[in-house]
């Protein structure tokens, strides 16, 4: 039987590994929001043209995993935390097919002429989804429950967010109706990083079963509804 300690020496590497893959994956949102912000079709172009790299990093730690499984044969917590590992990447994957899609959108917005000169709440919305993924990978690598729980509360922070710039958008669309089109680019790209945001939660909730085998998810729709059940 292969010692304790080198396997978790190889878990230490694939949490290494999944570290690095959530630098990427926020790297390349960061530049996604920034061909928004700036304005720069040059940068939208080089992410999507560089697409893959992400793809490339979710195989090789889901091979390792895979690999520690078969090897190790491990139980208990040990395999909860590699399939919580599996499941994180897989999070991680779709948060940089979301980037690419804001990069899209961004060449849309670019070759209109006529556009809003306000990026509304964006910048803000972007700032509160990129902490949430850092923070969930971060309560992962540490097993800090209580982080991850910080995390999934931050989730109506960014579907406030989210609504707020759809409303103040659709009000602006109303009185300038030449700049519909534009807007419209407007309302997808804001959507992107309330879906992160979403993303992010379920790596928290992910974290907090890890730990403490508690099912959180939809806690705060129970609660809302809860509430309505009393009123």
């Amino acid at each position: 039987m292969v010692p304790e300690k080198h396997f978790h020496d190889e878990l230490a590497e694939v949490n290494d590994m999944l570290l690095g893959m959530s630098s990427l994956v926020l790297e390349i949102f960061d530049d996604a929001v920034e061909s928004v912000l700036t304005d720069n079709p040059e940068q939208a172009r080089n992410v999507i043209d560089e697409r893959g790299r992400v793809d490339s990093l979710e195989v090789a730690i889901e091979e390792r995993c895979l690999a520690l499984i078969a090897l190790h044969q491990p139980v208990a917590i040990d395999l909860r935390m590699i399939i919580t590992a599996i499941n994180i990447i897989r999070d991680l994957e779709r948060i940089d097919d979301i980037s690419i899609d804001i990069c899209q959108d961004a060449l849309g917005l670019h070759e209109l002429k006529d556009k809003p000169d306000t990026l509304f709440d964006l910048p803000a919305l972007a700032r509160v989804s990129g902490d949430m993924v850092h923070d969930a990978v971060r309560a992962f690598v540490k097993r800090d429950a209580a982080w991850a729980r910080r995390v999934c509360e931050r989730d109506d922070e960014a579907d406030d967010l989210e609504r707020k710039i759809y409303r103040d958008i659709i009000a602006y669309a109303e009185k300038n109706p030449a700049q519909v089109g534009a807007c419209v680019h407007l309302l997808t790209i804001a959507r992107a990083p309330e879906r992160i945001g979403d993303h992010s939660t379920n790596i928290g909730e992910m974290v907090v079963y890890l730990m403490t085998a508690k099912i959180i998810k939809h806690h705060h729709d129970e609660e809302a509804g809860e509430g309505l059940q009393s009123a």
